[in-house]
């Protein structure tokens, strides 16, 4: 039903959406650009116009209050960072403790500008040995897409280098505001 949903959605925005997911049973899927509130509903009607059931985290104490069952039931899944773990290792736990699991988030951490990534992503995919799915909202050709899956090498720069290539045509709503993609930890890439 939500696969319909979604097709039709999009189809009634004048979009579409485009790729299947890979067949992997465990990756981060990473949300880029980021720059307009409309990337968040447009990313979850291509999710479900391509039949993907995609999880997120969140802190813990979110879902010990009374929201809890709703946030799990949204996809939700607590990270539990107690005894010093970070949050890096709390999500390799994650994939550790599951036998198929899907994970998004947009590395930019904000829709508007920022200097870099922020390097979580890159961190986590590493420390739970899984792979990374690029997917956009290419506002260029209106379209909702699972680009490519990248295995990270653990060389940063070698692995974004790869990724800045899969993204370098995709358009988001507000160019002025899109992050580079770049972390603070890697050099800054030849122009």
């Amino acid at each position: 039903m939500k696969k319909i949903a979604g097709k039709t959605i999009l189809w009634l925005l004048g979009w579409k959406a485009e790729a299947r997911m890979p067949d992997v049973p465990k990756c981060i899927v990473v949300g880029h650009p980021h720059t307009s509130t409309w990337d968040f509903p447009l990313f979850i009607f291509t999710l479900w116009a391509l039949g993907i059931n995609m999880r997120w985290i969140g802190k813990q104490s979110l879902f010990d209050g009374p929201m809890g069952g709703l946030y799990r039931a949204l996809g939700g899944l607590p990270v539990d960072r107690s005894g010093g773990k970070n949050t890096v290792q709390a999500v390799a736990d994650l994939f550790a403790q599951h036998e198929e699991l899907i994970f998004g988030l947009a590395p930019a951490g904000t829709r508007s500008y920022s200097p870099h990534w922020k390097s979580g992503f890159y961190h986590m995919a590493l420390a739970a040995n899984v792979p990374l799915v690029l997917g956009s909202i290419d506002f260029g050709r209106r379209t909702g897409c699972l680009l490519q899956t990248v295995h990270l090498t653990g060389n940063m720069t070698e692995d974004m280098d790869t990724i800045r290539a899969v993204y370098q045509d995709v358009k988001g709503r507000n160019p002025e505001q899109e992050t580079p993609i770049r972390l603070a930890e890697e050099a800054a890439p030849e122009e």
